[in-house]
């Protein structure tokens, strides 16, 4: 899923040839793209504009509107709605592959709001989904993510062994993963860095995310960056 001003501009592109306004996966990937960066607005009323692509019966079809409706989620701050909408498109994964471009955003989206919904359950399935893959069939991105909720389950648990997940999280997302997934992650990471005191490696990964989220004009990552720094414990004079 392209997420940055250069996608922007060949969708525009796209969207304004000869015959292709009609075509509303173009308007979906921008619905998407408008939710990343946080203006539920127009993500809504894109959405609401589609016409034949909510007609369609193809897998595919559904799929995609259901990641894009799963990030307007998100964008409106509505974590119950974002994972009904990503598990909806997570459902799909069978008949296209787990690894899957909308099952690779859908996922990770889906196991980020069963965490912060403390909705064990729903974490126990989605991880359960991925380790009924063998490893061959799932995306290193995916993998990646895998870790990263793994270590926030076992820093949510104060497990000192979070530090092993977070750094193979990590890794796995800058190799594999995209600059977004890779914010967030960061994000995680120094939200347990701050746990343990680290001030300064939080600081670290605070401001890389922070880069990360003004390269791709990304407001919502900016706001949860800047909420981690707002909780930190003040210095001590």
């Amino acid at each position: 899923m392209p997420h940055n001003d250069a996608a922007e501009h060949e969708l525009t592109q796209a969207m304004n040839s000869d015959g292709l306004a009609d075509i509303d996966l173009l308007p979906c990937y921008r619905a998407w793209l408008a939710a990343l960066r946080g203006d539920s607005a127009a993500a809504q009323t894109m959405l609401a504009g589609l016409r034949d692509l909510r007609a369609s019966e193809d897998s595919q079809d559904i799929a995609i509107i259901s990641v894009a409706e799963a990030f307007t989620a998100l964008a409106c701050q509505q974590p119950q709605r974002v994972l009904r909408d990503a598990r909806a498109t997570l459902a799909d994964a069978d008949t296209v592959g787990i690894s899957y471009e909308y099952q690779r955003w859908a996922w990770p989206l889906a196991a980020r709001a069963a965490f912060d919904l403390d909705d064990t359950g729903a974490t126990g399935e989605l991880l359960a989904m991925l380790g009924s893959y063998q490893p061959g069939q799932l995306a290193p991105m995916l993998q990646a993510e895998r870790d990263l909720v793994r270590a926030r389950l076992a820093a949510r648990d104060n497990d000192q062994a979070a530090a092993a997940p977070f750094a193979a999280a990590i890794s796995g997302l800058r190799e594999h993963g995209t600059p977004y997934h890779l914010a967030h992650g960061l994000l995680d990471q120094a939200g347990y860095l701050t746990s343990l005191g680290d001030t300064a490696d939080a600081e670290a990964a605070i401001s890389e995310a922070c880069d990360i989220a003004h390269r791709l004009r990304c407001q919502p990552l900016l706001d949860r960056a800047a909420d981690l720094r707002s909780a930190r414990p003040p210095v001590q004079a």
